[in-house]
């Protein structure tokens, strides 16, 4: 199984991916939404953690294109801002990761 992690922190994805790693899903990095969806399209992965402040753009703005190239993917969106969680969700993402991450609910999204 594979995943997509788009995030401009570099802890946090190596964070994210040491965590999939040892559930043993492999997992690429991606920085910015362009990098992200080039990867999506080329590596069909099964699951996609998208921030939503990147350098090109709001991710959560971009949830329905990751749809449209991903739809059985499962889609959860990063953020530390406050109050986006049920937006995120009513435009498609599967589930919604606050800032600073936790384990446990990390572990509960990927099952």
């Amino acid at each position: 199984m594979k995943a997509v992690i788009i995030d401009d922190e570099i802890d946090i994805c190596l964070l994210l991916g040491m965590i999939l790693k040892k559930q043993g899903i492999n997992s690429l990095l991606a920085h910015n939404l362009t990098d992200g969806l080039e990867k999506v399209i080329a590596e069909q992965p099964m699951i996609i953690f998208m921030d939503n402040n990147l350098p090109d753009g709001q991710g959560i703005d971009q949830i329905a294109t990751f749809r449209e190239k991903m739809p059985k993917a499962k889609l959860f969106m990063i953020s530390a801002m406050e109050g986006i969680s049920e937006k995120a969700i009513a435009l498609g993402a599967d589930g919604f990761l606050e800032k600073p991450l936790n384990m446990n609910k990390i572990m509960e999204l990927i099952k």
